[in-house]
């Protein structure tokens, strides 16, 4: 499945780079970077490290809800992890964050995962909200198109993919609901334990077996899970990390608004800005190669031509604006590795480890 997975998202990236790029006179392209002004680009990429380093304290915010962490452990684990994700298929990165935490803090996968899918949890929010101010106050022409060999780019795959991404949100929150309320987790605990109870075709052997080999180790992630959601009892906690997220992606906006000041016939506005961000954040949610590189620019390019930005420009901006966000973190990255001394063979490793102790 994992490879079935991998071989749709290199097929995808790589279609969507070939016609994204194939009538692109790369000459001109080259030629559109040489004039860019990188004075800009240079404060672009501090205000991007800034912003990550907040990331790095948002995720120790909420971290230390259930295992105390300091902020240059929670800097480098999240460094590692952002790099794995630009370096390896499948997204990898989302698990490496718990899996150091097994190692170094002796927390339980399960537990820490939980912290990395709260943290996305605030970035689901905030581009919601963001994509309801961008409906509100951007006027995108329900009519454009821009084909992209078989796929087409459009207002309704951007209204299609906002709604799975609302749909998710939505998903996750009433799954964390039911397993921070006491009452219903433990009807679900409960619940299987009397399974195999019920299963009167197996001998009393296999039942026992069921239960402390399936159902057990079952309920002891439910709590596990349960624990790494008890941030969300905390309102001042919550608030201060909605706040962090809402300073967070205001400052990932205003270093893509501050790179138009370096580019040639890039006059937009900082609320267009925020469109073309979104914009690019749906389609990455797409199976994608690592780093996204692809569906990056096909959304970057779509979401520019938008807003009238020529062809030529969009791309160029496109493509220098995705390497500066990624190209950072992946230096970052390896940097955290040499410091901490972590091996990813060996964190790959300890995943097969048992984590129902």
């Amino acid at each position: 499945m994992k490879r079935l997975y991998y071989v749709i998202a290199i097929l995808l990236s790589i279609g969507a780079l070939y016609y994204t790029f194939k009538n692109v006179p790369f000459q001109s392209i080259w030629a559109y970077s040489l004039s860019i002004n990188y004075f800009w680009v240079m404060i672009a990429i501090v205000i991007n490290c800034i912003s990550f380093l907040i990331r790095a304290y948002r995720w120790q915010v909420i971290v230390n809800e259930v295992h105390l962490l300091k902020f240059w452990p929670a800097y480098h684990f999240t460094a590692i992890a952002f790099m794995m994700n630009n370096l390896l298929p499948g997204r990898v990165g989302e698990l490496a964050r718990p899996i150091m935490l097994k190692q170094r803090n002796n927390l339980p996968i399960t537990t820490g995962l939980t912290t990395v899918v709260t943290e996305r949890l605030f970035d689901l929010i905030f581009l919601c909200l963001l994509y309801l101010v961008v409906v509100m106050f951007v006027d995108i022409d329900p009519n454009y198109r821009m084909e992209i060999g078989d796929f087409t780019l459009s207002h309704e795959l951007l209204t299609s993919l906002a709604v799975h991404v609302f749909w998710l949100f939505f998903g996750i929150i009433v799954c964390i609901i039911c397993i921070n309320i006491n009452f219903i987790r433990s009807l679900i605990k409960s619940g299987l334990i009397k399974i195999p109870q019920h299963m009167f075709f197996v001998r009393p052997a296999v039942k026992n077996f069921l239960l402390d080999k399936c159902i057990q180790p079952v309920i002891k992630i439910i709590d596990h899970v349960a624990s790494g959601f008890s941030f969300f009892k905390r309102p001042a906690v919550m608030f201060h990390c909605f706040m962090l997220s809402v300073i967070l992606w205001f400052l990932i906006a205003f270093s893509n608004y501050i790179m138009t000041f370096g580019c040639k016939n890039l006059d937009i506005g900082f609320i267009e800005i925020c469109a073309v961000m979104v914009i690019i954040c749906f389609f990455v949610s797409l199976p994608s190669v690592p780093g996204s590189w692809g569906l990056w620019e096909a959304g970057g390019i779509f979401a520019l031509t938008i807003f009238g930005v020529g062809e030529q420009e969009a791309t160029g901006f496109t493509i220098v604006n995705h390497a500066i966000q990624i190209f950072p973190i992946i230096v970052a990255g390896l940097v955290s590795l040499m410091i901490t001394g972590i091996s990813i063979r060996s964190s790959r490793n300890s995943l097969m480890e048992d984590d129902m102790t």
